[in-house]
């Protein structure tokens, strides 16, 4: 009976230690994660609406680069694809800024499994995509 005595708090800390804190880091990273998706979203919706009225890409990835600043992001963190064009290259594909015809940004962000205030621990792409409609009726001249 002597010799058991000092096992519970070797099991309470063992618990506490591969239970607990995984769970308490899954939980924090969380947070970074649906807050980049919003990021990723609002950042789409909002670049090929300002590349539809400015009949250009220009400004819309300027509006996602001001976002991604906004948030704490470097440059690195996010990238941008148009109409088609694949967002690591960050280029322009078949854009066309005539009557009717769509046009879609596709933004990437990184997203950390862990943060830390020392850094990240791993982590991953995550891509959102928004089309915008050139108007109908609009003057183009």
């Amino acid at each position: 009976m002597g010799r058991e005595s000092g096992h519970a708090a070797i099991e309470l800390a063992l618990g506490v230690g591969l239970l607990l804190i995984p769970a308490a880091i899954v939980v924090l990273g969380f947070g970074p994660w649906s807050e980049r998706i919003v990021l990723a979203e609002a950042a789409a919706a909002e670049a090929s609406r300002a590349a539809v009225l400015a009949l250009d890409v220009g400004p819309g990835t300027g509006v996602v680069l001001e976002m991604a600043d906004n948030y704490g992001l470097g440059a690195g963190d996010t990238r941008i694809g148009w109409c088609g064009a694949v967002p690591v290259a960050g280029g322009v594909g078949d854009c066309i800024f005539a009557r009717g015809e769509t046009v879609t940004a596709e933004v990437q962000v990184w997203v950390p499994f862990v943060p830390t205030p020392w850094g990240s621990i791993g982590g991953v792409w995550i891509s959102r995509a928004h089309s915008e409609n050139v108007d109908l009726y609009r003057s183009l001249g």
